[in-house]
């Protein structure tokens, strides 16, 4: 029998599958990629290049020693990950804990049930 934790990771994997069938920023499952990758890094920022294969961070990491000022851009790096495929990128960033388990029980909610019961609610009504 499998616990809590394995069921939402197994979902997760359905749903980033299902996430990456278009690859386009047009996408409605654009900002679920970003967000995960938001969250398994930790920055502040994510694009996602699907036609170079690349995956931009910035993080919030201070350029010098002084006071370290909360989420200001410019003080931001960025770094860049290749990927050969962004589904297997993207499934590698699952991570295990409470923190994790919350944001993705967030994550399937969201994509998962409540666009389409929104969507059906507008169709019958």
């Amino acid at each position: 029998m499998k616990n809590p934790n394995q069921i939402i990771k197994e979902e997760m994997r359905k749903l980033i599958k299902k996430s990456c069938k278009n690859e386009s920023t047009q996408s409605e499952y654009y900002k679920f990629q970003k967000a995960l990758l938001k969250f398994y890094f930790n920055t502040i920022d994510v694009t996602i290049d699907y036609e170079s294969r690349v995956i931009s961070l910035w993080n919030s990491k201070p350029r010098s020693m002084d006071a370290i000022r909360l989420f200001d851009i410019n003080e931001a790096v960025s770094e860049k990950v290749r990927y050969t495929n962004l589904e297997e990128t993207l499934k590698g960033c699952l991570e295990d804990g409470d923190n994790a388990s919350r944001f993705y029980k967030t994550m399937l909610f969201y994509y998962n049930n409540v666009k389409e019961e929104v969507l059906d609610g507008a169709v019958s009504a």
